[in-house]
């Protein structure tokens, strides 16, 4: 009897350690499939806002005679220096618009606009131009898929398999006034880097399983060698002594048994009550898992959305006043370290309140619109804000800094030919006072002493302007 002693202690040791390699690949696989389908989720919502974005700025009409014509039109150039800006503003692997060529003898892609960083226009400023047919990157497979989503209508989303890499796609049509459909406005993102974040994720979640696995293993084991394995033992070898006693006995006062210290009501509801409160214990566990895992994501998409709402302008997309001012604390500190080198230029919106009564406050915020966007892309390396109703700021920092004569005086100029073109429409017709203004360390002794100059020398351009215009 006694050579089988220990062997419940290890029947309830495999039995832990095949519970918990169980709980391990299931929620392991359970983690996997959640966050995969969380994270593809993210993306294509992140993808439906960008392409609706980008929709809304599309004149379909004009584009769709580009690409009949084959000529660039100015509507087409400003629709691909807007494109440039979303791909700068956005981690985004590709932006562009197409359409699939799949009948007749040549097979391939028609690029109509790919967009492209700023650095990106630079290396290659051509890039793929209007109606340039891509023969040599989509296979027959790639190009029906992109097919199959300029007829089915709506956002569709597939995985994309090209020369360029392994992307998810999402694409919707783009259809002219008379409803004819005519190009795939896409977006890309890189399918290697969401598996990288999942694998990543997962991994860490199944290691921490396994550590706390461990833990509870050890701690398990020692609690039942208290309270099941050495009171059985204790049990057992009284029952073995009463029965070598008992054996051929016939005087009864020898039948004695030695009752064992043992502090249960009996050892099958030990092990019942053991096992009860390991399945408990491990069900308390996971469940705080999977809640602490909810309540992250929940906070990570609650701060994502406080700093949208705190630091960004609702209408204009550039950064607001609240962030401005959180900038202004940092070059200040540069400023007592004796590192700063800065630039301001101060602009501020002429005739809105014009445009506002006489067009209507939706016209009024196209010209915000339409304006702010001008100067985002002339300064496409420096943060702009908008302080006021009319009123932006641009900080001019390393190239735009270096810089910054050049592009003033092409910030006037092209807002000088917006003003005086009277083809365009009255709130497409910009007009602003600018006014711009150095950090220098001999007299300015905070962020606001460079703001106040190029305020005041906007102040001036502004009188001059109205003088102008009586």
């Amino acid at each position: 009897m006694f050579s089988k002693q220990g062997s419940l202690r290890k029947t309830i040791f495999k039995f832990m350690v095949l519970f918990v390699t169980l709980l391990c690949i299931f929620f392991g696989c359970f983690t996997f499939q959640t966050f995969n389908h969380s994270l593809y989720a993210s993306y294509e919502r992140q993808m439906t806002d960008i392409l609706q974005y980008v929709d809304s700025h599309i004149d379909k009409d004009d584009l769709s005679h580009c690409v009949d014509t084959g000529v660039a039109s100015y509507e087409y150039k400003k629709l691909m220096a807007f494109m440039d800006s979303m791909m700068e503003d956005f981690d985004i692997h590709y932006l562009y618009i197409v359409r699939p060529v799949t009948v007749g003898k040549n097979h391939g892609m028609l690029n109509i606009l790919s967009a492209d960083t700023a650095d990106g226009r630079a290396t290659d400023p051509d890039g793929y131009y209007l109606d340039y047919l891509i023969d040599d990157a989509y296979g027959d497979e790639e190009l029906q898929t992109y097919q199959d989503a300029l007829d089915r209508g709506g956002i569709s989303f597939f995985k994309n398999f090209t020369s360029w890499g392994y992307d998810y796609t999402g694409a919707i049509p783009l259809a002219d006034s008379t409803g004819k459909t005519f190009a795939l406005l896409c977006v890309d993102i890189e399918v290697s880097e969401i598996r990288a974040t999942i694998a990543t994720y997962t991994i860490a979640n199944i290691a921490l399983i396994i550590l706390l696995g461990v833990v509870f293993i050890w701690a398990s084991t020692k609690w039942t060698d208290k309270k099941i394995s050495e009171p059985i033992r204790k049990l057992k070898k009284s029952v073995v002594e009463f029965a070598n006693i008992s054996h051929e006995q016939i005087d009864p006062e020898q039948l004695t048994y030695d009752q064992p210290d043992i502090r249960t009501n009996n050892e099958v509801e030990v092990l019942s009550d053991a096992i009860t409160k390991m399945t408990g214990d491990m069900r308390v566990y996971v469940k705080r898992i999977i809640d602490a895992r909810g309540e992250v994501e929940v906070m990570r998409t609650q701060v994502s959305q406080m700093d949208m709402v705190a630091y960004q302008d609702a209408l204009t997309h550039v950064k607001n006043k609240a962030w401005y001012d959180k900038t202004c604390i940092r070059l200040n500190e540069e400023i007592l370290r004796g590192s700063a080198k800065f630039g301001i230029i101060m602009m501020d919106l002429n005739d809105l309140k014009k445009i506002n009564d006489t067009y209507g406050h939706e016209h009024g915020n196209d010209y915000i619109s339409g304006a702010c966007h001008e100067i985002c892309v002339i300064y496409d390396h420096s943060p702009v804000f908008r302080i006021g109703g009319d009123e932006f700021v641009v900080l001019l920092e390393k190239d735009d800094y270096n810089n910054r004569e050049k592009l003033f005086e092409k910030t006037k100029k092209l807002f000088a030919e917006f003003e005086s073109d009277i083809t365009r429409a009255p709130w497409d017709r910009y007009s602003a006072a600018f006014g711009m203004a150095v950090f220098d360390s001999a007299g300015d002794m905070s962020v606001n002493d460079v703001f106040k100059r190029a305020d005041d020398l906007m102040y001036e351009n502004k009188q001059e302007s109205k003088k102008g215009r009586e």
